[in-house]
């Protein structure tokens, strides 16, 4: 596992990070054992992003046994249904989140997605008062809209994350190297793009045979490659992808097995396969061309 600064925070996170949501099918022994294999390919960061009693048990117990000084542990502070993230919402939230893991103290706290819910001005005072507790050591705000951009400018956060893939155009990338700017810590999401989760042969529609004849970038558009590429899958490769970004603290992945998570927790030491950076680039761009066309249409 490699290692990168959080911000200006004076603390190193492996540059991939578990993400810990709720998932029915997994008992307390099994998050104990994903836990644990996280921690033995060199993780030491998470994200708690979920509240279940098995997900609590297991992971707090894995992580006590490591020195938490070593430990970098976050909480997502999202909405529930109609239970909007008011201030004392927050506040019994840190508190139970603390009581619950028996961690001590939050390297992080995050609000979840302000274009999907307004936090009122009292929430980000809580936030800052436990911060000044040192309950919380640092505050984030997750997102990709316009009100996330503005939070994220307003210099209260010291991190932010943000989706962050192969398929990332420059308003996104934009966004990261501006957070580099304030010198704020960066965690990259949904470094495996839905679409291509979703969609066996990539974004792009294969094009007829007219118009591979009058079109010059017809053949260069797909993502079939990351189907085809020896010894990598598609997650690998969009990982392996995610982590070439130096803006980015760590990538955010989850897993629901300790195999699949330690084959992901490899690729933080595998170079991208040769010629996948220049197959990227041309995906992207002629998506981007696509995209233009279907506008003036």
């Amino acid at each position: 596992m490699r290692y990168r600064p959080f911000g200006n925070a004076g603390v190193a996170v492996s540059a991939i990070s578990l993400r810990l949501e709720d998932q029915p099918r997994l008992k307390a022994g099994d998050w104990r054992k994903l836990v644990y294999a996280a921690l033995e390919n060199g993780i030491n960061s998470f994200e708690f992003d979920g509240v279940s009693p098995a997900l609590m048990e297991g992971a707090a117990e894995a992580l006590a046994t490591v020195e938490r000084r070593l430990l970098f542990i976050g909480w997502r502070l999202r909405a529930q249904g109609d239970r909007a993230l008011r201030a004392q919402v927050v506040h019994d939230m840190i508190d139970q989140a603390l009581d619950r893991t028996g961690l001590g103290h939050l390297d992080i706290a995050t609000l979840d997605d302000p274009d999907g819910a307004d936090f009122p001005s009292e929430t980000l005072e809580q936030l800052t008062a436990l911060r000044g507790a040192r309950l919380i050591r640092l505050l984030g705000v997750s997102g990709g809209g316009d009100k996330f951009d503005a939070y994220a400018a307003s210099g209260l956060f010291d991190a932010m994350a943000t989706p962050f893939n192969l398929a990332s155009g420059w308003i996104e990338r934009n966004r990261v190297r501006a957070a580099m700017g304030r010198e704020m810590a960066v965690v990259g999401l949904d470094f495996w793009p839905r679409a291509l989760r979703e969609e066996r042969r990539g974004f792009l529609p294969r094009p007829s045979l007219w118009r591979r004849r009058a079109d010059p970038l017809a053949d260069i558009g797909g993502y079939d490659f990351l189907h085809d590429t020896h010894g990598w899958t598609a997650q690998q490769i969009c990982l392996a992808y995610a982590l070439t970004e130096p803006s980015l603290a760590t990538v955010q992945i989850t897993a629901e097995t300790p195999a699949e998570l330690e084959a992901l927790a490899a690729i933080a030491e595998r170079d991208l396969p040769t010629g996948c950076s220049a197959q990227i680039e041309m995906a992207r761009f002629s998506a981007q061309e696509a995209e233009r066309n279907r506008r003036r249409a």
